[in-house]
């Protein structure tokens, strides 16, 4: 059985990918949050077991055809699993956070200054401390494109 993210209906990443190039487009702050919250389901700040496969299968999806998403075999899955983390996991404990997925997903220069690596955040929780303030409208404005 497949695993999913909170929409099974439809992959959450495709609309951030070109449809011709199939690259990713750089994200701005507010949909790097979008991303963040849609597969961290638990709210834990990390995306782990199955929120890490639903969201696997969605970026290998990006990329192929809708219909070859079904070829991804729990086998391939685990796979890809475990080259991704061997990539993207700094701190090897079988989880992205979500410093680590801000290594795999193209972002604006400004907001990608946040994942400096000589001043890096801490944690999910001190980066949603400074976005979602400005994401509501405190401190006078957004991050972002918008």
């Amino acid at each position: 059985m497949p695993v999913t993210s909170k929409s099974s209906s439809s992959n959450f990443l495709r609309q951030f990918r070109n449809a011709e190039s199939r690259e990713l487009n750089k994200l701005s702050a507010v949909q790097f949050v979008e991303v963040w919250d849609h597969y961290d389901n638990d709210g834990n700040g990390v995306i782990e077991d199955e929120e890490l496969d639903g969201f696997l299968r969605e970026f290998v999806g990006t990329v192929n055809a809708e219909e070859d998403l079904e070829q991804v075999t729990e086998e391939i899955l685990a796979e890809l699993k475990a080259c991704f983390l061997e990539a993207y996991d700094d701190n090897e404990d079988g989880k992205i956070d979500i410093r680590e997925l801000a290594q795999l997903l193209p972002m604006e220069e400004t907001f990608l200054l946040l994942f400096r690596f000589d001043n890096p955040l801490e944690s999910s929780v001190e980066f949603m401390k400074l976005v979602v303030p400005v994401r509501h409208g405190v401190a006078g404005g957004y991050i972002g494109g918008g």
